[in-house]
């Protein structure tokens, strides 16, 4: 069985961070370790999470002596996890007890995988539920395709997030970086690299709770244009830096860069792109 790392972020968590810590030590998964990055909290997190560490031998906890934000935070955890899969135990969501071995399974079953992830369920601050599900993914085999499919933002793009990935790929992507405007949804270009890498298996059934607080940092961002266009500049610049050949991410980048000017783009444009870019004549068929 493959070693599985929770990797868990947390920042002045102590009214929802023990049933977080619960969930994941009645995993039936065997081989899972817990690392536990505490950035600086004011609050009882620091003495929960040392209580939990003494009593869990999978547990290591890590406490920071200045406050890294959570990109850094959850950089330096997946830096020092030694699992061969990892997954993000943030610190208001729940997870089922067989969650890492249902993903786990699927990953061991498709090689080509890169990701494994499950529908969830969203429960805001106002009490109010809804469950996600990112389906657009199943069986999207060609990397340009998957590439396209997370270029669109289609709503629940976040969703595979709350799912286990191979820790290679952490290590080609090089980590979950900042655009230039901060930490805003810097979950996605992330993801997006992700994708290009293999593919993403969705588990068809609901086995991770999030449950938002008043103080989640998401709903501290400012959702404008000035903020969408950073964080698309930081998606050009996750394709450009992959490995997909130069046709494939000529297409992908002039998406991007349509995205950021506002135009439409029409799956006609993207033929036509692809004839121009492999020479093809316009009678020929696109792909």
């Amino acid at each position: 069985m493959p070693r599985v790392t929770a990797l868990m972020p947390c920042y002045n968590a102590a009214e929802f961070i023990g049933s977080t810590l619960d969930c994941l030590v009645a995993q039936t998964w065997p081989n899972l370790e817990i690392l536990i990055g505490d950035d600086c909290s004011t609050d009882e997190t620091p003495r929960i999470v040392a209580r939990f560490a003494q009593e869990h031998p999978n547990v290591r906890v890590i406490l920071r002596d200045r406050n890294m934000g959570w990109l850094k935070n959850s950089n330096d955890l997946m830096s020092q996890a030694g699992g061969e899969l990892m997954f993000f135990a943030f610190h208001d969501d729940l997870v089922a007890p067989d969650y890492v071995e249902k993903l786990a399974g699927a990953l061991q079953r498709n090689r080509t995988a890169v990701m494994a992830f499950s529908d969830m369920v969203v429960t805001e601050t106002d009490g109010t539920s809804q469950t996600w599900s990112f389906d657009v993914m199943d069986g999207v085999r060609s990397a340009l395709n998957r590439g396209l499919v997370m270029c669109t933002l289609k709503p629940g793009w976040w969703v595979p997030n709350r799912g286990l990935f191979r820790a290679w790929a952490f290590r080609q992507i090089g980590g979950i970086k900042p655009n230039d405007k901060g930490e805003y949804s810097a979950d996605w270009p992330w993801l997006l690299h992700m994708s290009l890498l293999g593919e993403f298996v969705r588990v068809p059934e609901t086995l991770c709770w999030k449950f938002y607080k008043k103080g989640s940092l998401s709903k501290t961002w400012p959702y404008d244009k000035e903020r969408r266009d950073a964080l698309m500049r930081a998606g050009l610049a996750e394709i450009r830096s992959s490995r997909l050949g130069p046709v494939q991410k000529v297409v992908l980048v002039r998406y991007l860069e349509h995205k950021i000017a506002g135009r439409s783009v029409r799956p006609v444009f993207l033929k036509r792109l692809l004839r121009r870019l492999l020479r093809l004549p316009d009678s020929a068929s696109g792909s």
